[in-house]
């Protein structure tokens, strides 16, 4: 009988050690996903970034206009004179802004959507723009005009997800700007 005691302290030797290296494996794939995941998220947040500080350099408002010096003209009244939250109506607009180089002014990019592959991900984004309400600050609006507007950069990806079987995951970025901050 002494010689079956050795061989089952070896089976549960190779149990503890194989069960040791599953574990390991299983601790190294999550690793690995994670560090994907948080790329892929860095490259989420750059892009969202690089919309909202595009839309900061335009104008406020397509009333919003500059003399030859460069220094904003003011539209006669505020906030009731600025124009229609989107791009300009290419009907009246002798100059339509068909694509995002052609953008103006801050809220031209309401409405804006676009898939862009970064590094071999696809990328939808959609940007929306509204009026914040002044009368209680968290109210938001397409139509009441006001002297505040935030700007909101949606972005989902196949490649980000909570779970396998899950819907996308929505990553969103916000900026609220002033039209008395230009």
């Amino acid at each position: 009988m002494a010689g079956y005691d050795e061989i089952i302290y070896v089976m549960f030797a190779m149990i503890i050690v194989s069960t040791m290296a599953l574990n390991a494996n299983r601790v190294i794939q999550i690793n690995n996903a994670t560090m994907i995941e948080g790329q892929l998220e860095g490259q989420v947040v750059a892009y969202a970034q690089d919309i909202i500080e595009e839309s900061r350099a335009l104008a406020y408002d397509e009333q919003t206009t500059y003399d030859e010096d460069g220094n904003s003209l003011v539209p006669v009244y505020i906030p009731s004179g600025f124009s229609a939250l989107g791009r300009d109506d290419t009907t009246t607009d002798p100059e339509p802004e068909g694509s995002r180089t052609q953008f103006d002014d801050f809220d031209d990019f309401h409405g804006f959507q676009e898939t862009v592959n970064i590094n071999g991900v696809d990328y939808d984004i959609s940007v929306v723009v509204e009026y914040v309400s002044t009368s209680d600050y968290k109210t938001y609006t397409v139509s009441g005009k006001s002297t505040l507007k935030r700007i909101t950069v949606n972005v989902e990806s196949d490649f980000l997800r909570k779970n396998i079987n899950s819907d996308q995951t929505n990553y969103n970025f916000s900026f609220i700007r002033s039209y008395y901050a230009d």
